[in-house]
């Protein structure tokens, strides 16, 4: 058998526990090593859904330095991201951040372009673009199946206004719900389309929060398509539609209560060949440390994502349309 992949923690807490340690625990040849994060009682809830003691650090960066790694994982505020990341990958280690990958078009550009100078897989943990649906209508778009795109509307809603902690600190979070649950939004929706913002047009509201519950941006495509993406924090549910229409067709996702509710191709059911296997992107970045690679992209989808996103709150700021800056 292999040697087992040494793996270490960024960030102990809701997400890490509940999405990311069951992910872990279902490879036999993970190895949990350590964790890092300045509260002791998160570290232990962490352990506890483990099921096993590892060694904890209150400072990331003594992890890193003192530890025997093959990768690390963070979920931790996003303006920490960057320098969490370029940590890991400055030491030689594989890297798996949460979304989003950072809050900076240059901090993102510049971890992409360090993982391929340190030969690192970096990968950013949007889920969807794991599904199977979300899979198969990427590839149906780039054979050209719907045509030449032209228009697409996204939206997703949330009871998002509750949120507590760092999300509604903008020194940490980088933004509200567009930023947060709105990533996995702008994520799918760039990332199935292969979409580049070129301009951006957005309005939010704040409510009585820091940052943003609401938001809607309309949005101008490099090629010409254009389209709008909302994000709706005050909501009851989780609701998230995707409408994608080319010139020859159209494919419209909808998800609710974080499942995958029906994904229509020219208004019948998506037929998704067995070939198409759903996975996670946890499971992804083991295997990419398995195999060498094989099948590994770099994020790039995740700079236009940045782009798109800094665009948007300079857009608000200025209250006006804005190019989308690509240097």
């Amino acid at each position: 058998m292999a040697e087992a992949i040494r793996l270490g923690l960024i960030g102990c807490g809701g997400n890490m526990r509940g999405a990311h340690v069951p992910r872990i625990q279902a490879e036999e040849d993970v190895k949990l090593v350590c964790v890092a994060d300045p509260v002791l009682e998160q570290a232990r809830l962490l352990m506890d859904r483990y099921g096993g003691e590892v060694s904890h650090y209150e400072d990331y960066r003594r992890m890193v330095q003192e530890e025997a790694l093959d990768a690390i994982f963070i979920s931790s505020p996003h303006s920490m991201h960057f320098e969490q990341a370029r940590l890991g990958l400055q030491a030689g280690l594989h890297v798996l951040v949460e979304k989003p990958l950072t809050v900076s078009s240059g901090d993102t550009r510049a971890l992409i372009d360090l993982a391929g100078e340190k030969e690192r897989f970096l990968q950013v943990s949007y889920q969807r673009n794991y599904f199977a649906p979300h899979v198969y209508a990427r590839e149906l778009i780039r054979k050209g199946h719907i045509g030449e795109l032209r228009g697409v509307v996204s939206y997703v809603t949330q009871n998002w206004g509750g949120v507590k902690g760092w999300r509604l600190d903008p020194e940490l979070s980088g933004g509200g719900m567009f930023m947060d649950t709105g990533s996995h939004l702008v994520a799918s929706t760039l990332w199935i389309t292969g979409l580049a913002p070129a301009e951006v047009s957005a309005l939010m509201d704040y409510g009585d929060k820091d940052v943003d519950v609401n938001a809607v941006l309309n949005v101008r495509f490099e090629g010409g398509a254009v389209g709008t993406i909302s994000t709706f924090g005050n909501a009851r549910d989780h609701d998230e539609r995707i409408a994608i229409h080319g010139s020859e067709g159209s494919i419209v996702f909808h998800l609710f209560k974080w499942d995958v509710k029906a994904v229509l191709v020219n208004d019948e059911p998506m037929a998704i060949p067995e070939r198409i296997v759903e996975t996670t992107p946890d499971a992804a970045f083991f295997d990419w440390i398995r195999n060498g690679g094989e099948g590994y992209e770099a994020p790039d989808f995740a700079l236009q994502v940045a782009r798109l996103s800094e665009a948007a709150y300079r857009s608000l700021e200025r209250r006006t349309p804005v190019m989308v800056e690509t240097h």
